[in-house]
């Protein structure tokens, strides 16, 4: 009869077998089989009390009954008592050591109190036992998931999935794995799996909450956090759910709220302790994220994660060693993880040891990450296979780059077109080119066309004569093109003692030069006109510190022409050196390096038009103020001796000496280069041959 109930038990007939094992229980009180089957139903249908009394009372009749300890392990951690749950887990594997479910309750009991390493050895433990167990399968997807190795994660959920397809917590954790590498719609539809066999399973509800804050479905998202913490489940969750939201919506003091109630709940629970120490970092408050989020590593190391978030952090106020010590320090503890050698590879990187990067890259060549696909074709390029870097390159899932920052697109595309130039495949090359050039999202700077009264107003203008006194020595003001290589000059007058290089202009308070055209300039300028002028130009330089005696040179990367007799009047003795190259040299060194300042063409002509409109300034500039052309090829070559002391004695100096700065300004990330050699444009003339003509014209 037994047997019977046990069947009507498995298929759900729940109100029947209750009254089966009911009835043999009023025939033997002390059946510890029957009172155990009782209470699991009992459990089942959500009265715990009543569960509880009945397992007890099993295992006191039979003391050697591991299964019985295991159930009652079960029902202890569904209530959340942890130090109940594994006092029964590990009396059952006492019991049975090869118990699969007892190694893998364990293992459930470490992972929710943080400790990593221990629910891994536990699982795997379990596995041993029995290699097909769910549980087991799915706690390892969760450690992996835990130390950020999503595409591990992914592989043992969906072995356990396969094994238990109607298993709400499988498809949860799953779901867990798909949100972390940003594929929502997987994500969702696993979410709404699980929630279809269990519509009240907390977790489920948490994610799918989480999936409304990635979608930025705020209110959505509040009412099911609101809604859990309301009955007392994911609390730990749900308070840093709100905290995202928050944080989203600029409110971090509130969202740091959120988070440290969620550590209060959950102390060991990493998504709110990094989340925290990111809201502290973006509020200004990095040291402060850092030593916060250094001492929960050190109380809960069993994260990788945590590890990871503190990397970054210190690599991000460029403390590289720290950072690099704790990559180190993290790989020794998971020497298998994938993702954290892909992590330490790139932050090598970033610390500039790329020959270290290129070799650590190698052994994570599994990881799904395209920055690290993007450092091996790196590699290979340098290595002078570029057959290699477009092939790994072309493997990159470009789905992984979708709401993201477009940097790392764009250096997919600039490194592809680079490969495809050394195989001298030129039209693949231009057509990658092109692309990253739509994926910087700055416009040309507009100039307007000079006709010929224009040109003879603004000649006019500047013969007038301007200020007897300035408040500093004349500058240099440094200009070139768009892929004239102008950077690498700015970096040789930077090497030399004494001067200081005015960089990043559009980053700094707007003077006469570059704020946005003031028609004012045209009409004729009184020695008070231009004496305000001369102190708005002056005031951010004494504050950077630039003196009288600083010798200055003022890199303007868009130069209109129209300020130039107004700027020559107010800083008498200033001198234009402009930095060119070949057109059709710059305007390919332009599409394939980009532009220090960002600026974009949407395509080459417009690019060509733009770069001979901008000339025509250049031309009219040097017109006005003493001038001199200069190529930084020829200028930085060993042989340049000559044109360097020609350039200095054009500035007023002796000559100039490359150093440091300049000697680094020669190469890219990693020793690529910043741009082609001389003439290489002519490659090119067929794929971009309307854009040249527009040059030629």
């Amino acid at each position: 009869m037994l047997e019977d109930l046990i069947q009507l038990h498995r298929a759900g007939r729940l109100d029947e077998a209750e009254q089966g094992y009911r009835q043999l229980l009023g025939e033997n009180p002390d059946d510890p089989d029957v009172l155990h089957l009782l209470g699991i139903l009992r459990g089942q249908r959500g009265d715990l009390q009543e569960a509880l009394r009945l397992v007890q009372r099993a295992g006191d009749l039979d003391p050697g009954n591991a299964a019985c300890q295991h159930t009652l392990g079960e029902m202890h951690l569904s209530e959340g008592n942890l130090d109940e749950a594994a006092r029964a887990y590990d009396h059952a594997r006492q019991l049975n050591p090869n118990l699969a479910a007892a190694h893998a309750g364990l293992g459930q009991v470490a992972m929710l109190r943080g400790d990593v390493d221990a629910a891994e050895g536990h699982f795997k433990v379990a596995l041993r036992a029995d290699e097909n167990d769910v549980q087991s399968l799915t706690g390892l997807g969760n450690v992996a998931q835990a130390r950020g190795d999503s595409q591990r994660a992914v592989q043992l959920l969906t072995q356990a999935a396969g094994l238990a397809p109607d298993d709400p917590q499988i498809q949860t954790s799953y779901a867990q794995a798909m949100l972390d590498q940003g594929m929502l719609d997987f994500a969702a539809r696993a979410v709404h799996n699980a929630l279809s066999v269990k519509p009240d399973y907390p977790l489920a509800q948490a994610l799918r909450a989480e999936l409304h804050v990635r979608k930025s479905e705020f209110p959505q998202a509040m009412a099911i956090y609101e809604s859990l913490l309301a009955r007392g489940e994911q609390a730990g969750a749900a308070r840093t759910g709100l905290g995202d939201i928050a944080r989203a919506q600029g409110r971090l003091d509130d969202a740091l709220a959120q988070y440290d109630e969620a550590l209060r709940i959950e102390p060991g629970m990493h998504q709110a302790a990094t989340r925290r120490a990111d809201t502290l970092a973006h509020s200004g408050r990095t040291a402060q994220a850092i030593d916060d989020l250094r001492w929960h590593v050190a109380r809960y190391p069993g994260q990788a994660q945590a590890h990871a978030q503190l990397a970054r952090l210190l690599a991000r106020t460029h403390r590289f060693d720290e950072a690099l010590a704790v990559w180190e320090g993290a790989e020794a503890r998971w020497p298998d993880d994938i993702d954290l050698k892909a992590q330490h590879a790139l932050s090598l990187d970033q610390a500039g040891r790329s020959n270290e990067a290129l070799a650590l890259a190698e052994t994570a060549a599994e990881s799904p990450r395209p920055a690290l696909a993007i450092l091996r074709a790196r590699g290979a390029l340098l290595a002078g296979d570029p057959a290699a870097a477009v092939q790994r390159l072309q493997r990159i899932d470009e789905r992984q780059f979708e709401d993201k920052p477009p940097q790392l697109a764009r250096r997919q595309q600039r490194l592809l077109g680079m490969a495809y130039d050394a195989l001298e495949q030129w039209q693949d090359a231009a057509d990658a080119f092109t692309r990253a050039q739509r994926l910087t999202g700055n416009g040309l700077p507009a100039l307007p066309t000079l006709d010929a009264a224009t040109r003879a107003s603004l000649q006019r203008l500047a013969d007038e004569p301007g200020l007897e006194e300035t408040r500093g020595s004349a500058p240099i003001l440094l200009c070139g093109l768009p892929g004239s290589g102008v950077g690498q000059v700015a970096a040789l007058l930077a090497d030399q003692a004494g001067w200081f290089v005015r960089r990043e202009r559009f980053d700094t308070a707007p003077d006469f030069v570059n704020a946005p055209f003031d028609p004012n300039l045209l009409q004729p300028l009184g020695d008070a006109n231009l004496t305000m002028l001369a102190r708005r130009y002056w005031r951010p330089l004494e504050r950077a510190g630039v003196t009288a005696t600083t010798r200055l040179v003022d890199w303007i990367p868009v130069l209109d022409a129209r300020v130039v007799p107004a700027l020559k009047r107010a800083l008498p003795g200033a001198k234009l050196l402009i930095v060119q190259r070949e057109a059709h040299d710059m305007l390919l060194n332009w599409l394939a390096f980009g532009w220090s300042e960002g600026f974009a063409m949407p395509d080459a002509q417009a690019g060509a038009r733009w770069l001979k409109l901008a000339a025509t300034h250049l031309e009219l500039a040097a017109g006005m103020l003493p001038s001199f052309h200069v190529d930084p090829d020829a200028l930085l070559a060993d042989t340049g001796a000559s044109l360097r002391m020609q350039t200095g004695v054009f500035l007023g100096v002796v000559g100039l000496e490359p150093g440091t700065m300049a000697r680094g300004a020669r190469t890219g990330r990693g020793g690529l280069p910043v741009h082609f050699a001389p003439g290489h444009a002519s490659h090119y003339r067929e794929a971009f041959s309307e854009a040249f003509a527009i040059l030629d014209g």
